[in-house]
């Protein structure tokens, strides 16, 4: 049985008509993450990639890429509004969630660590978050 997985709230960019999610970037380039280990036949106009690890990538020019796309994921634990951030690693599949509520006696209640100024946030089996919604919103590259 494999484990539960939920998406995560994230930016991605479009490249050759595909969508590669965001790892890094600058003012003239921008760094995503490949699917398998990227070459010059692939990835043309790449500016470097990776040659190994775990998570492959290709820093691309700006200026080659044709849309920017947020990626919100958003659902309720413990019967509060979260945001799902992201993918813990080496935690078995547990995801970082966002408290997006404004009271903290009610973050607190739930089990989240943190404060007002920072905020609350716990680390949580995916298959606690119910009512998943995930919103892609697709912007226009900028030229600078």
């Amino acid at each position: 049985m494999s484990a539960v997985t939920i998406p995560v709230s994230d930016t991605f960019f479009e490249y050759r008509g595909r969508r590669y999610r965001r790892q890094s970037g600058g003012d003239d380039f921008v760094r995503v993450y490949t699917d398998a280990q990227p070459t010059i036949d692939t990835f043309p106009d790449a500016q470097d990639f990776s040659v190994g690890g775990d998570q492959p990538w290709v820093a691309l020019p700006r200026d080659v890429l044709t849309a920017r796309y947020s990626q919100e994921v958003t659902g309720r634990w413990r019967g509060t509004s979260v945001r799902v951030e992201g993918v813990v690693p080496r935690s078995g599949g547990k995801v970082t969630i966002r408290y997006l509520g404004n009271c903290p006696d009610e973050a607190v209640s739930a089990g989240f660590d943190g404060n007002q100024n920072d905020g609350w946030s716990a680390t949580v089996p995916p298959s606690e978050v119910e009512d998943v919604r995930v919103e892609t919103t697709k912007h226009p590259m900028v030229t600078r």
